[in-house]
């Protein structure tokens, strides 16, 4: 997946944009002829997908990017920092915690 060609969001943009811009005028009745070069109709189709790949990542991951948006800006910013080392130390405080609730160590 790594071979896919890369876009940024500003070319993102723009092709999702022309898009809307093409279905709105078939959908106002409108003809849709391709007047462009075979290239760069292919270069659009190219982005679109990128596009929708990236929507569908962004998706995917809803939950954990309102979560992180909804910490304090110092929260985020540590994370941002040390983002391994707090995951680590939120997975041991989250494993003690579990253990400490299910009566402590098994003996």
């Amino acid at each position: 997946m790594t071979d896919l060609p890369k876009f940024s969001l500003s070319q993102q943009v723009e092709a999702v944009r022309f898009a809307e811009t093409r279905q709105a005028s078939i959908q106002n009745g409108g003809s849709c002829r391709e007047l462009r070069p075979p290239k760069v109709a292919d270069f659009d189709t190219q982005r679109l997908g990128s596009a929708a790949r990236t929507l569908e990542w962004l998706k995917i991951h809803e939950d954990e990017i309102k979560a992180f948006l909804a910490l304090p800006a110092e929260a985020r910013e540590a994370v941002l920092r040390h983002g391994e080392a707090m995951g680590a130390m939120c997975l041991q405080l989250a494993s003690a915690e579990a253990v400490a609730k299910a009566g402590g160590p098994v003996r």
